[in-house]
């Protein structure tokens, strides 16, 4: 999974900028829910939130088919473009800062360091490079599965929530109260030292009590972590790469409904 991983991780450096942005021009919550993003399958495009700015709202988005950051309007209209390739990240926020002021957007306040560090990746103070077709297939094409499993979980469920991508840690994600006494937290995470993989996770949290991590449903696909810090069951997508779209599906489905099944018997 290097090309993936690779991807991924320029991709969540540059997304930073995009945090910034949400940051600086949306209401704040207190989950942070205000600075994260979304994966637009259908505009390929990893896209902010919606700001107000004068009488009318805008939102930035960077373009995966060029890598240019984007400021579209209401009726989805490019109305600024900036250009990544070959620039820092610095650069890019200079360039950004200066036309703000012609959007509408009160500048400042807009280069300040983010409230969360993301890992010190070794090409941060590095231009932006391209990054090939082929790559990037491949991460839009299991972001895609991300965005498309969570919106069946909880049509499974029968609960809402909004599918977002989370700029900290990068991952795809829903979290939802699955009843009044269970929430649950499903996504897909970039590559850690626990999978040693990108891998879809789903995780319980009870209001009240603890659970037994006990008769757990298992496969050859994916695997438990009850740790200190962290319990759920993780599948790695290196266990889905060699497998056909239909295959993933399956896997995908059978591991959603039963650990989905296993947590809710618990609440």
């Amino acid at each position: 999974m290097t090309r993936y991983t690779q991807t991924d991780q320029q991709l969540h450096w540059l997304s930073q900028i995009l945090a910034k942005v949400n940051r600086t021009f949306v209401q704040a919550e207190e989950d942070d829910s205000h600075t994260n993003l979304y994966f637009d399958a259908l505009g390929n495009r990893i896209m902010s939130r919606w700001i107000k700015a004068g009488d009318s709202n805008i939102i930035f988005t960077l373009n995966l088919d060029n890598l240019r950051f984007e400021v579209l309007d209401i009726k989805q209209q490019i109305i600024a473009s900036f250009e990544t390739i070959s620039h820092t990240a610095k650069e890019i926020e200079k360039n950004i800062e200066e036309v703000l002021p012609s959007l509408g957007l009160d500048s400042k306040g807009f280069s300040k360091e983010l409230h969360f560090e993301i890992p010190a990746y070794s090409f941060k103070e590095d231009p932006i490079p391209r990054i090939d077709e082929d790559s990037l297939k491949v991460w839009r094409h299991f972001r895609q599965i991300a965005n498309e499993a969570c919106s069946l979980l909880l049509g499974h469920a029968q609960v809402e929530a909004e599918i977002r991508i989370w700029p900290h840690h990068f991952d795809t994600g829903i979290y939802t109260m699955i009843n009044d006494n269970l929430g649950l937290g499903f996504g897909l995470a970039m590559e850690d030292s626990m999978a040693g993989a990108p891998y879809f996770y789903v995780s319980g949290y009870p209001k009240t009590g603890a659970m037994d991590y006990i008769k757990l449903p298992e496969s050859e696909a994916w695997k438990w972590e009850v740790g200190e810090h962290w319990k759920g069951a993780i599948l790695p997508i290196d266990q889905l790469e060699s497998k056909t779209n239909s295959e993933q599906k399956h896997i995908l489905k059978n591991y959603l409904i039963e650990i989905f099944q296993w947590f809710i018997k618990q609440s």
